[in-house]
Order: structure tokens, then C-alpha cells, then sequence
């Protein structure tokens, strides 16, 4: 599929969607360009997060999750990140949402605004499509 595009393109995936894109863009090394994240927990064990309670209610027990993994996912991509986040997200911890470390190409972007509202949030529309612009 993406050896159809002969440019790097950029993946963008907002809250569990950003994992992937962040996964994704760590296996097709030299494909993608830019990966951006909207109210993605990558930073903190995903069963930190508020969702954690769902999952218990629905499933009766926690998370299946271990240390190794958590370290995997928290490693940034080789290309440029933008993660864009929000104090007032009401799902996902702020924290998790944060790229540690200093990295030239990562960057961490607050925003105002719910979880389910920054799918639709003018300023993340702004934000992703600066990003796209860039080289």
C-alpha cells in the first residue's frame, strides 16, 4: 500500500488512534514524515488514564499491560511528533500526552478543550494543518 506514494506522508491519530499512528510510523520506517497526535496517552501507562475505570466496569479486571510494553510505546518515532493536548481533556491525563526528553524534533502543544470535543477543535484544526504544511 505504501510504496504506491513515493513521498513520505504524515499519519495523524487522535486519543488510542494517535498510538497507532505513533506504532505505525515505528514499523514503515522512511515512509512517514510527521506523525501528530491529538489526546494521545503515550507517556503513562494507558491504565493511568480515566479510561481505566470504563474498562474495569466493563470488563470486571484491569488493563493488561506491562512495563516493557509501556517503555515501547513511549519512545518517540524517528520523524517529527506533534502531540496536542489539553489541561481540561477529562479523559486523558495532560501528563500522558507529553514527550519527554529533549528531542529537536518532538513537540508538545496545548489546547483548550474536552477529549471528544478536540476532534472537532478549530485550533487543532489549525495546529495539524501548519504541520502539514511543513517539510
Amino acid at each position: 500500500m505504501t510504496r504506491s506514494h513515493p513521498k513520505p506522508f504524515n499519519l495523524i491519530g487522535w486519543s488510542l488512534g494517535g498510538i497507532y499512528a505513533r506504532e505505525l510510523t515505528k514499523r514503515l520506517a522512511g515512509r512517514v514524515g510527521r506523525v501528530i497526535m491529538t489526546g494521545t496517552p503515550f507517556a503513562v501507562r494507558p491504565d493511568r488514564t480515566h479510561a481505566t475505570g470504563v474498562y474495569r466496569r466493563v470488563n470486571a479486571k484491569k488493563p493488561p499491560f506491562d512495563a516493557a510494553l509501556a517503555r515501547h510505546i513511549a519512545a518517540a518515532p524517528q520523524v517529527p511528533t506533534t502531540s496536542i493536548y489539553s489541561r481540561s481533556d477529562g479523559v486523558v491525563a495532560w501528563q500522558a500526552c507529553i514527550q519527554k526528553g529533549q528531542r529537536r524534533r518532538s513537540e508538545n502543544i496545548e489546547v483548550t478543550g474536552s477529549h471528544c470535543g478536540l476532534g472537532w477543535n478549530s485550533e487543532v484544526f489549525r495546529i495539524v494543518a501548519d504541520r502539514v504544511r511543513q517539510r
